[in-house]
């Protein structure tokens, strides 16, 4: 039975580059578990900052962080504080096995939506976990909700290839994702390079669209004892 990591205190962070150049940095951490509304569950925060370096890169930070109970894939609760350029986003996510309700303002803006799925959904936090609880030769897709909007992301197991880290080259398996949100024709496409052994390390995401954009893992902290 698939199991999202759940080891508290482990955090990985990557350096983001955009055609080439580094521009910013994103932290994954499993930051806590314990009861929520009586059950099991666990954490998962997510810090990002990206400067603008370059002319194609617009000025972001935040936080964001979900819950998923234990034994559970999906999230049942989520939240992104943001800036970007000038604006100020919030919004908070309650999910169940098949609907989704979010609150999300924008300067303080407010606008609600409920939305209904046929299966569960992620947000972007759950998702990056999910993938790593994949079986080896894994391939599918699942739908995604973030900033009042679905993304489908396709994932289909593309072999097994050796990947530049911070300690040397490691074997890791390759998968080629595709990507696209309900309000846009355009289809991005990437790969994502997972360690092989228990931790499944994600070691590299390239997504190419009208930049290259690239993160690489750069520390990587195993869970507190």
């Amino acid at each position: 039975e698939r199991e999202l990591p759940r080891s508290v205190g482990e955090t990985i962070r990557y350096v983001i580059d955009v055609d080439g150049v580094s521009v910013g940095k994103i932290d994954f951490q499993i930051a806590r578990a314990g009861l929520v509304d009586g059950r099991g569950a666990t954490e998962y925060r997510s810090l990002f900052h990206l400067d603008s370096l370059v002319s194609s890169v617009v000025p972001m930070k935040g936080q964001a962080a979900t819950i998923v109970p234990e034994r559970g894939l999906s999230p049942i609760r989520s939240m992104n504080r943001y800036t970007l350029r000038k604006n100020r986003f919030e919004e908070d996510v309650s999910f169940t096995p098949a609907s989704v309700e979010s609150t999300r303002k924008k300067n303080g803006k407010q606008k609600d939506v409920k939305r209904r799925f046929a299966e569960p959904v992620h947000d972007f936090i759950s998702g990056f976990y999910m993938m790593r609880s994949l079986p080896k030769e894994a391939s599918g897709c699942t739908i995604i909700f973030s900033n009042q909007r679905a993304y489908t992301f396709w994932f289909e197991y593309g072999g097994v290839e050796n990947v530049k880290t911070p300690v040397g080259m490691k074997r890791a398996d390759r998968y080629n994702v595709r990507y696209a949100n309900e309000r846009s024709k355009k289809e991005l496409r990437g790969t994502i390079w997972i360690g092989e052994g228990d931790s499944r390390l994600p070691y590299r995401l390239s997504v190419n669209g009208k930049h290259r954009l690239d993160a690489h893992i750069h520390t990587y902290k195993v869970a507190s004892r």
